[in-house]
C-alpha cells in the first residue's frame, strides 16, 4: 500500500506520464464497474437530464480518468484546472456535484470549498474532497469549510461511484425537500394572506353586524314614533351617533311651497342658525341627479355638475347628500357634515345611509299620515276647528298645568243669537256659512297657544291658558263686538236686524276647580247671557254676586 501511495505521488509530479500506466499503480485490480454498479448518471427523473459532475483538479490525468469512468456511467462531466475560477464555472456549468481535490497550488481545495458555501445558489451543491493525506485534522478543516464527503488516495473507482451516488441521491433529497419547503412556505404564505383577509373579512363583518344593529335599534325607535317633530329630532340624533358626523340637518317639502325644500330640523357641532336658510327648489339640478341616482353621493364628486348649489352646501360644511323618496318622487333631502374623525365616508357606510333614509322616509310618511288622521279625528269638518272630543282633552291638559303652576285658565262658550230663526228660514247652506263666518272670526281673535273649538251645533268653545277672568272678558267683548260689526248674508231677517253672539265665561281656580264644573259654570253664564237680552258678555263670577 505504501507502495502505491509513493506511485500515486510520484504520477502526480510528473504529468506526462500514460493514463494507462497510471490507472494500473493507482488501482489495485481493475473494477467491472458496469457490472457491479450499473449506469447511475440518470436518476428516474433524470432521463433526460444526466447529472452534472464538476472535477476540480489541477492534474489533467486525473481529470481525464475520472472522466472518462463518470462518463461510463452517463455523467456529463467537465473539469477544471484553476480552482481560483470555480465561482464563474459554476455559473456557465451549473453542475450537481463537485469532486475537488485538496491539494492545488493556487487556490486550495478547502479555500475553494469555502468559495462555493459563499456562492448563492438556487440549489444545494454536494462537493467530495478527494486528498491523498489521513491526517484527520485536514479532513476535519475540510468537513467544516463545508464539504459532504471526503475519499482517500488511493481509491476504489466502486467506492468512489458509490460516494457520488449517494451524494447525488443526498442531493435529491434536499432538492425535493426544499421544493417542499419553498411550497410550504409559499402555502403558509397563501395562509397568512388568507387568514389576513379573513380576519380583515371578519372586521367588516363584525362592522356590518353592529350598523345593521344600529339600524335595527334606530328603525325600532323612529318607526315607533308618530308625533313628527320628535321622529326627526330622534333620526337626527341616531344619524349622529351611527356615522359619527359633526352635524345632519333636513329638508322637507314646504307646505306653503310644494316645490320648495327648506330646513326643518339641524343637529350637531356644525349646525348654526344660518343653516334654516338653506334654501333648494324642485327644479334644479340636484333634485333631478337624486330622482335619477336614488342613492346618497358626497358633494366632492359633482363639484363641477352643480356649481350653483355646491357653494351653498360647502359654506355649512356638508359632505353628504342622500335623497328622501316616497313613492318615486323626491320629498325631502338629508345633509351630512364632515367625519368628527376627519375620515371619508365609505361605500359601506354610504350604503348604510341610504337604507336609514329609506326608513325615514316611510317613518315620516307614517307620522305625516297620522298627524292627518288624528287632524281628522280631531277637526270640525265643517268649520275646520277642534272638535269637542280635541277640546275636552286640552282643557283637561290645561287645567292639570295650571293647578301645577298655580296659574288661572279660561273657558269662554259661545252661542250664535237666533241661530234657529236664521237657519230655518235662509236653509242650511246659509246657516252653514254663518257658523264657517264665525269660526275664522274666532280663530283671528286669539293667540297662537289658545284653543277654539266647536262645542256643539252653533256654540263655540275658547280655552284661553294663562288668562284670569278680567282677561277673558276684554277678549270676549272684542269679539262680541267683530261679529256684531260683520256683515252677514240677510241677517236683517234676525229679531235684532244683525246676527250677533252672547258669550259666558268660567275661570280656574275662581269660578271651578275641576274641568266638569269649568265647564258648567261657563255654560251658566252663557245660560244667564241668552235670558238677559242676547249680544252680552256674561261672567260666571257676576252670576254668583247677584
Amino acid at each position: 500500500m505504501k507502495f502505491l501511495l509513493k506511485s500515486f505521488r510520484f504520477c502526480l509530479a510528473f504529468k506526462n506520464i500514460k493514463v494507462l500506466n497510471l490507472k494500473h499503480r493507482f488501482i489495485n485490480r481493475k473494477p467491472n464497474v458496469n457490472k457491479r454498479i450499473g449506469p447511475i448518471g440518470m436518476t428516474h427523473s433524470q432521463h433526460h437530464h444526466p447529472a452534472r459532475i464538476l472535477v476540480v483538479d489541477d492534474e489533467i490525468g486525473m481529470q481525464k480518468l475520472l472522466k472518462k469512468v463518470l462518463e461510463q456511467q452517463k455523467f456529463h462531466v467537465e473539469g477544471l484546472l484553476d480552482s481560483r475560477q470555480i465561482a464563474e464555472k459554476i455559473e456557465s456549468f451549473r453542475p450537481d456535484l463537485l469532486i475537488m481535490d485538496i491539494m492545488m497550488p493556487e487556490l486550495d481545495g478547502i479555500s475553494a470549498t469555502r468559495r462555493v458555501r459563499n456562492l448563492k445558489l438556487s440549489s444545494y451543491l454536494p462537493i467530495i474532497v478527494v486528498t491523498a493525506r489521513k491526517e484527520t485534522h485536514d479532513l476535519v478543516a475540510a468537513l467544516e469549510a463545508g464539504a459532504d464527503d471526503y475519499i482517500t488516495k488511493p481509491f476504489e473507482f466502486e467506492e468512489l461511484l458509490a460516494r457520488v451516488r449517494n451524494m447525488l441521491r443526498l442531493k435529491k433529497l434536499h432538492d425535493r425537500l426544499m421544493t417542499k419547503t419553498m411550497e410550504l412556505d409559499e402555502a403558509n404564505q397563501q395562509i397568512s394572506r388568507l387568514n389576513h383577509v379573513l380576519v380583515e373579512t371578519n372586521k367588516q363583518l363584525q362592522r356590518k353586524v353592529y350598523n345593521f344593529h344600529n339600524l335595527f335599534e334606530v328603525s325600532f325607535r323612529v318607526m315607533g314614533q308618530l308625533e313628527l317633530g320628535k321622529l326627526i329630532n330622534q333620526a337626527l340624533l341616531n344619524i349622529l351617533g351611527i356615522f359619527t358626523s359633526q352635524s345632519a340637518a333636513l329638508l322637507l317639502n314646504s307646505e306653503e311651497e310644494p316645490d320648495l325644500f327648506e330646513v326643518v330640523e339641524a343637529k350637531g357641532l356644525g349646525a348654526d342658525e344660518s343653516i334654516y336658510d338653506l334654501r333648494i327648489y324642485r327644479h334644479e339640478k340636484l333634485i333631478h341627479y337624486l330622482e335619477l341616482t336614488k342613492k346618497p353621493f358626497q358633494i366632492r364628486e359633482v363639484s363641477r355638475e352643480f356649481k350653483e348649489i355646491v357653494p351653498q352646501l360647502k359654506k355649512h360644511h356638508i359632505e353628504v347628500v342622500s335623497p328622501v323618496f316616497q313613492k318615486e318622487e323626491v320629498v325631502g333631502v338629508l345633509l351630512l357634515g364632515p367625519n368628527v374623525r376627519g375620515e371619508e365616508y365609505s361605500e359601506d357606510e354610504l350604503e348604510m345611509l341610504a337604507v336609514l333614509t329609506n326608513m325615514m322616509a316611510v317613518a315620516i310618511h307614517n307620522a305625516q299620515l297620522f298627524e292627518h288622521v288624528r287632524a281628522l279625528s280631531y277637526t270640525d269638518g265643517m268649520t275646520g276647528l277642534h272638535n269637542y272630543r280635541f277640546f275636552r282633552l286640552r282643557l283637561k291638559e290645561e287645567v292639570a298645568r295650571a293647578r301645577r303652576e298655580n296659574s288661572p285658565v279660561s273657558l269662554l262658550i259661545s252661542d250664535v243669537d237666533y241661530f234657529k230663526n236664521y237657519n230655518d228660514t235662509l236653509g242650511h247652506p246659509a246657516g252653514d256659512e254663518v257658523l264657517r263666518k264665525v269660526s275664522r272670526i274666532l280663530q283671528t281673535s286669539v293667540r297662537d297657544n289658545d284653543i277654539v273649538a266647536r262645542y256643539g251645533g252653533e256654540e263655540f268653545a275658547i280655552v284661553l291658558p294663562g288668562t284670569d277672568s278680567e282677561g277673558a272678558y276684554a277678549l270676549a267683548e272684542r269679539i262680541r263686538l267683530k261679529v256684531e260689526e260683520e256683515a252677514f248674508y240677510k241677517e236683517e231677517i234676525q229679531p235684532n236686524k244683525k246676527l250677533t253672539i252672547s258669550i259666558g265665561i268660567g275661570n280656574f281656580p275662581v269660578d271651578a276647580v275641576t274641568v266638569d264644573d269649568l265647564i258648567i259654570e261657563a255654560d251658566r253664564a252663557l245660560y244667564h247671557a241668552k235670558h238677559s237680552g242676547r249680544n252680552v258678555v256674561v261672567r260666571a263670577s257676576e252670576i254668583a254676586k247677584a
